[in-house]
């Protein structure tokens, strides 16, 4: 067995090796997470000397009595965090040499005696809080020897203290450095220590040393966040462009506008990365600001206040790939509209949740977008918008008429262009010949027959209807057919007019091949139209196969 898990189950005390009556050797992970215990006693895991994780996190631990953790010679990982330890002694961790992580955090320490963890040589991530009680913390008192392989240094200051480094040791890399407190103040500025912070997390509200902004003390910082009250905070903003290696800074909660010098808070700043700003209570980003974010590829902001972009301010930004907007109140004014166009423009730049964001209006919170694009629309953009609009209902209404009105409205159109010839006095000789002159007489007519067929049937209708009717008939007819007597080059719609209009009668050899041609029917609804118009005309339909009357037009059934 290597690992006990035995987390929330309400234990009091853990008697394992008094229990176990002996020595355990195989155990390498101990879980005791979120029980009740409330004392470590002495020797406790004594007969467990392979154990190299402990965790007794959340439980209610007040005491630590001496030797408690004696025999851990190979233990790396000891959870202390979310209990009711006050003090802090040497004897505690004084057998742990192998001590890679100690978290201690969320406890309410009283006092930390010197020397406290000067064995741990190996010590690489610990988490300590919080110091209430404590108001000045001397480092270099309970390390004497700064821990050379430290990663993570976690401090929970609570209200405040002032930190005390002296001529603490520099560790051999670099480490991450985490600050907690309404107030924390640095005695030494100049430390070597500082030299080798990394990265740096501050939550507080005064951050300081000699009453200066404690952050330019960090000259090798890569990545720099820091949370603290809007109203209080000192912040220097022109402080923050000496930090030249930064590549990650993220800024909460500090009020920009108390300060003259805001635009050049980013300055110098060539090989940052990412920027987060959220509530910093700015009324506008310009491109001014960012002139020298060469670097930048992620900006996300976050603001509860109204806040302007000034058009422009990402043309500055070469290497942008990402924006996110996580809230952001805009002002309902046109100087935001560029934004929109933007957004829908850029190729290399994604923009996030804009969607989602909203803009204050004579006290209203309001749909950015829809609001942009009600109050900035211009006259030029509503102009386009109706045209599309109606070139788009011009354009389905075509489709529409063509598919289900084209011939009657060619026919339509034939009529009406007779009717308006009529009633202005114009004789349309060209397209028929009167029937009936003034004194009674009949006129002859160029056709007594227009033959109307299908291309099927054509050879039928020459080689048999027309020789009989113009060469053996008697009287011999006179027939009008389309692929013999129809004008060459004049259009196919006129030629169909003039044709029936000068004939006598219109023949329709109906057959389904025939009522499935378009040009069939269409000549089939002239002669009809010709037919109610002039009462003498005359409609003869000749059908070549059997037609089921329902498949004819009311009129001709």
């Amino acid at each position: 067995m290597q690992v006990v898990q035995m987390s929330t189950m309400t234990l009091k005390e853990a008697p394992f090796c008094v229990a176990a009556n002996g020595t355990v050797w195989s155990l390498t992970l101990m879980d005791l997470t979120g029980n009740s215990i409330s004392e470590v006693v002495r020797d406790q895991f004594a007969c467990m000397p392979f154990l190299e994780q402990l965790f007794l996190s959340d439980n209610a631990i007040k005491t630590i009595q001496l030797h408690a953790f004696r025999g851990l010679r190979h233990l790396k990982v000891l959870k202390l965090d979310s209990n009711k330890i006050s003090q802090l002694t040497v004897m505690y961790f004084r057998s742990l040499m192998t001590l890679e992580v100690l978290l201690i955090d969320n406890n309410i320490i009283e006092t930390i005696e010197e020397g406290t963890f000067q064995d741990q040589r190996e010590l690489r991530e610990l988490s300590l809080g919080r110091l209430e009680y404590i108001y000045e913390l001397h480092l270099n008192s309970i390390f004497y020897v700064f821990p050379p392989k430290i990663q993570r240094l976690s401090i929970d200051a609570h209200y405040g203290t002032t930190f005390n480094l002296e001529q603490i040791s520099q560790p051999e890399g670099t480490f991450v450095l985490e600050l907690n407190g309404d107030r924390l103040d640095f005695a030494d500025c100049d430390n070597n220590v500082l030299k080798a912070v990394r990265e740096l997390k501050v939550v507080c509200n005064l951050f300081i040393c000699k009453n200066n902004f404690m952050a330019p003390y960090f000259p090798n910082l890569e990545s720099f966040e820091i949370s603290g009250g809007a109203e209080r905070a000192p912040l220097s903003n022109s402080k923050i462009s000496t930090l030249l290696h930064l590549k990650h800074l993220k800024l909460s909660n500090l009020r920009f506008s108390n300060y003259t010098e805001a635009g050049m808070v980013f300055w110098n700043l060539t090989k940052l990365q990412t920027l987060v700003l959220v509530n910093c209570h700015l009324s506008f980003l310009t491109g001014s600001m960012f002139k020298d974010l060469t670097s930048l590829q992620l900006l996300r902001l976050y603001s509860d206040s109204p806040l302007v972009l000034i058009d422009g301010v990402f043309e500055v930004l070469p290497a942008l790939t990402a924006f996110v907007l996580d809230r952001v109140d805009f002002q309902c004014s046109c100087e935001n509209g560029w934004v929109l166009d933007w957004a829908e423009s850029t190729e290399k730049v994604q923009v996030i949740f804009l969607q989602k964001q909203k803009c204050v209006w004579h006290y209203q919170v309001l749909n950015f977008l829809e609001t942009m694009e009600k109050l900035c629309q211009t006259d030029a953009q509503y102009i386009c918008y109706v045209a599309t609009a109606g070139c788009v209902c011009l354009l389905l209404s075509a489709a529409i008429g063509y598919r289900f009105a084209r011939w009657p409205s060619v026919v339509l159109f034939f009529r009406l262009r007779g009717w308006v010839e009529r009633r202005f006095g114009r004789q349309w000789n060209r397209r028929r010949r009167r029937v009936e002159v003034a004194d009674g007489e009949i006129e002859e007519m160029q056709y007594d027959a227009f033959v109307s067929f299908c291309s099927r049937d054509e050879a039928w209708v020459l080689g048999e209807m027309a020789t009989r009717l113009e060469e053996q008939g008697n009287p011999r007819l006179r027939l009008c057919l389309h692929n013999r007597d129809f004008e060459v080059g004049k259009d196919i719609m006129d030629n169909i007019t003039e044709s029936i209009y000068s004939s006598q009668c219109t023949v329709c050899l109906i057959s389904r091949r025939y009522l499935q041609s378009d040009w069939c029917s269409l000549e089939m609804r002239v002669a009809t139209h010709r037919q109610l118009e002039y009462q003498k005309h005359r409609l003869i339909l000749v059908f070549l196969e059997h037609i089921s009357p329902f498949e004819l037009s009311a009129f001709h059934r």
